[in-house]
């Protein structure tokens, strides 16, 4: 596999989100103090579950641009200017298919090219597991759907935690890859869908004016196997690895350019304007500001010293939180029972707990990515307290 600058691209943003990863796992099981990102931070579903929230949950606060909203409207922004750039040379789900079937091809496997027949109908596949998704989230079973995310099962590889579903959803995947090119994204990845359905909307195009109806030499190493349409443009299923730019026409000295607009651009320059749009509106969109905090703290409450069972409802269902007060404070706060999701529960119970024990304050920010696990965490302690105070004012 010849080092492109694509590549290199790939290797880093899998390191970099792995190594993000590592830290973040030693965060939460306290070898370390600090942690850069959480998995829920680089959740490109975050600003859909905000969206769906605002609408269905009467609890929803606005708080600000999370991390989570802003890699959603980073990815946006990078599809409406660049399409599917994330999927073709960030994704650390589409590198691991491109290595395994590098592995693969190293190891003698017979590939299974899909061609381009069955590929056509067979696209249509991740459109219904967008609108799937989309729908049980706003029927309120996304948490029946988040166990096996590809994308969270990674992380938590990396994390060092444990959500079998969703390793396993990444151990068929890999091995998937060895066979055929690409298979989740092309067939299967509904963040791949919603990208492919801004690029078309978007700026951005590859074409050439070469006659292209029966020609595919250019196409001949695509790693979703796509072709060019009738007036030679690459469709918005491309994930812009631009090695039909980089090949040598036999048709056309001109061959595949990228356009952005009606400019034509160096795939250099592509890449490097992608990258900034998608690094700089993900760093920048969280410094939108957010409404202030009401400040109450326990000082300005009567609460009755005890232990008490707080009753929330987070992502998944019930949770239940042990809730002790001495002297007056909050002395502890631990959940007895939830089903929410490794990789995004961790750093409520740990960093919110913290924040709340250490404040004395209730109104905290929730967990960028994880806002319904946040809400539930935070209302099982607000009950748990509000039986102190009713205790307190019965007596």
């Amino acid at each position: 596999m010849k080092t492109s600058k694509r590549n290199k691209l790939q290797l880093a943003a899998f390191i970099i989100v792995a190594l993000n990863c590592i830290i973040y796992g030693m965060y939460i099981r306290g070898s370390l103090e600090w942690r850069s990102l959480s998995p829920s931070d680089l959740n490109p579903y975050g600003g859909w579950s905000h969206l769906k929230a605002a609408f269905t949950d009467v609890s929803y606060r606005w708080r600000g641009i999370t991390k989570g909203m802003a890699l959603t409207g980073a990815v946006t922004l990078t599809s409406l200017f660049a399409g599917r750039f994330l999927c073709g040379n960030i994704c650390p789900i589409g590198t691991l298919q491109d290595l395994m079937k590098h592995l693969g091809d190293k190891l003698g496997i017979k590939g299974y090219p899909i061609g381009f027949e069955k590929e056509k109908r067979l696209d249509y596949i991740k459109y219904g597991v967008l609108l799937l998704v989309m729908t049980m989230s706003i029927l309120g079973f996304g948490n029946l759907l988040a166990p096996y995310s590809p994308w969270l099962g990674l992380m938590n590889i990396f994390s060092g935690l444990v959500t079998f579903s969703g390793i396993a959803v990444v151990g068929m995947i890999g091995l998937a890859s060895l066979f055929t090119k690409r298979i989740f994204c092309r067939f299967l990845c509904p963040l791949g869908a919603y990208q492919s359905l801004v690029s078309a909307l978007g700026l951005w195009s590859i074409k050439t004016q070469a006659e292209c109806k029966t020609c595919t030499y250019c196409l001949k190493d695509c790693p979703v196997e796509i072709r060019a349409g009738i007036k030679g443009e690459i469709p918005p299923e491309c994930v812009c690895c631009m090695k039909c730019v980089e090949s040598e026409c036999i048709k056309d000295p001109d061959g595949f350019r990228v356009y952005l607009g009606k400019g034509r651009i160096k795939t250099g320059t592509y890449l490097a304007l992608s990258l900034a749009i998608l690094l700089l509106s993900f760093s920048l969109l969280p410094l939108v500001g957010s409404e202030g905090k009401t400040g109450w703290t326990t000082a300005s409450l009567s609460l009755h010293d005890g232990s008490y069972i707080g009753v929330g409802t987070g992502f998944a269902g019930r949770m239940l939180a042990d809730i002790t007060i001495q002297d007056g404070r909050i002395d502890s706060i631990t959940i007895r029972e939830h089903r929410e999701s490794s990789g995004y529960y961790e750093e409520v119970f740990k960093g919110m707990g913290r924040e709340i024990l250490q404040g004395q304050n209730i109104d905290v920010d929730t967990v960028s990515g994880a806002t319904a696990t946040s809400r539930g965490y935070l209302n099982a302690v607000r009950n748990g307290i509000s039986q102190s105070m009713e205790k307190r004012t019965g007596e």
